[in-house]
């Protein structure tokens, strides 16, 4: 089942109703044995305060009420002991909060022949998570959570492992979805091994690590297809995709911006080790029609880094069919192959950016690729590349590079001068040798 046949649209209705007369909060165990009892009995504006522990229950939030685990984060624990999600919202009004828990042993919510939301699943509504781990968790659509045309912020929480068919750690269909300051680590997915959006959701991501995720076919971070996401300060790291796009793919109707971001040792098996952008055809869930060529995907690419992909060529990146890829004020070094187009439809538009040692061709392919004057096929001088350090030396030709830039890539300078980045021109075989 495709996540398009799946979905079943949500309507959103705030929740307009009187302050209560004085918030209470409720203790489990102290005042309540369970905490699906507190929730029972709490109102709007009411927090439930969770002792440190392991809790062998399945909840749902009530609607303007903040579930909070005591002491530090994660020492509340909600088990699901494999029967369902751990926290379920449904239509959730703004001031619903979950803070502080670990979430083990979700399986998601069952929803046409499928599961959603391993351990947290969110359908509409308005629902604020904070300090939370998510643990392993299981399901169809999005292993460790998922949202359904639901507003979600997500801060400083983490994903642990976890699977699914789309979205590993969390899978967005509409909706707005907010994650800042997160961490996912080692999710795994057929589509998406960290997220996976679609269906018009708008993502936006402010700080994040995503650590070892893959994917047995496309986008071993992530994936969007439908979907708009505005990408900053994330770290991609040692991400791995069975087909195409690494760390990131883009499919018809993805509209991704990526700013101040770091793409480092990324693979993919197909191409595109960093990341592939192409407009595969496919179904629109919510008319039932085909995305036209109009619908195709566009990713950017600002003040970010792409560094030490592999995988088949191209593997620094890859666009196809109708897609279009711009890359400014970045460093793309040290991949065992460049940029490459693979349809004279595509665009690939490189500009103000350093290019250098990256196996053969830097940008080629059949759509005649723009590698622009402005952009400096020079050593960029890294602090440190085989030990992820990607700030600029103090003598790197990236800084004041021109363009009207102060510098290219994410960092700036972070450390004296050095002396060459080993990242040449030579085969990946060769550039590996020099790390050992």
């Amino acid at each position: 089942m495709t996540p398009r046949a799946f979905l079943v649209s949500f309507l959103l209705f705030p929740a307009l109703g009187a302050e209560p007369a004085a918030a209470v909060t409720r203790h489990v165990p102290a005042d309540h044995a369970t905490i699906a009892a507190a929730l029972a009995a709490a109102g709007a504006g009411d927090t439930v305060l969770v002792a440190p522990g392991t809790y062998a229950e399945r909840v749902t939030l009530a609607s303007g009420v903040v579930l909070r685990g005591a002491g530090a984060p994660g020492d509340a624990v909600i088990d699901a002991t494999g029967g369902g999600p751990c926290v379920t919202a449904v239509d959730c009004a703004a001031g619903t909060w979950l803070e502080g828990f670990r979430l083990v042993g979700g399986t998601g919510g069952s929803q046409s022949g499928s599961t959603v939301g391993g351990a947290l699943r969110v359908a509409g509504g308005i629902v604020r998570v904070r300090d939370c781990v998510f643990d392993a968790g299981a399901a169809t659509f999005g292993g460790g959570s998922a949202a359904t045309y639901a507003n979600l912020v997500l801060e400083r929480c983490t994903w642990l492992a976890g699977s699914a068919e789309y979205g590993g750690g969390h899978f967005q269909a509409g909706g707005d979805l907010t994650l800042r300051d997160v961490r996912f680590e080692a999710p795994h997915a057929v589509q998406g091994g960290a997220l996976f959006a679609t269906n018009g959701a708008r993502v936006n991501v402010d700080g994040a690590l995503v650590r070892s995720a893959s994917a047995e076919d496309e986008g071993g971070a992530m994936r969007f297809d439908t979907s708009v996401a505005t990408l900053g300060l994330v770290r991609f790291e040692n991400n791995v995709a069975g087909g195409r796009g690494g760390a990131i793919a883009v499919q018809a109707g993805g509209q991704v911006f990526v700013t101040l971001c770091t793409l480092l040792r990324n693979h993919a098996a197909l191409g595109g080790g960093a990341f592939h952008v192409g407009c595969a055809a496919a179904t629109d869930a919510r008319t039932g029609g085909t995305l036209a060529a109009a619908d195709c995907a566009r990713l950017s690419i600002a003040r970010s880094e792409i560094l030490l992909s592999t995988g088949a060529f191209p593997a620094a990146g890859s666009v196809t069919d109708a897609g279009v890829v711009t890359v400014r004020s970045s460093i793309v070094a040290g991949n065992a192959s460049g940029l490459a187009c693979g349809d004279s439809r595509a665009t690939l538009d490189v500009a103000c950016s350093g290019v250098y040692g990256n196996g053969g061709v830097d940008v080629s392919g059949s759509c005649a690729p723009v590698l622009a004057a402005s952009n400096r096929l020079v050593d960029p001088h890294l602090c440190s590349l085989p030990t992820g350090d990607v700030g600029l030396c103090a003598n790197s030709p990236l800084v004041d590079p021109g363009c009207g830039d102060p510098h290219w890539g994410s960092m700036g300078v972070t450390c004296g001068a050095c002396g060459p980045t080993p990242a040449e021109r030579a085969s990946w075989g060769a550039l590996k040798a020099r790390y050992r």
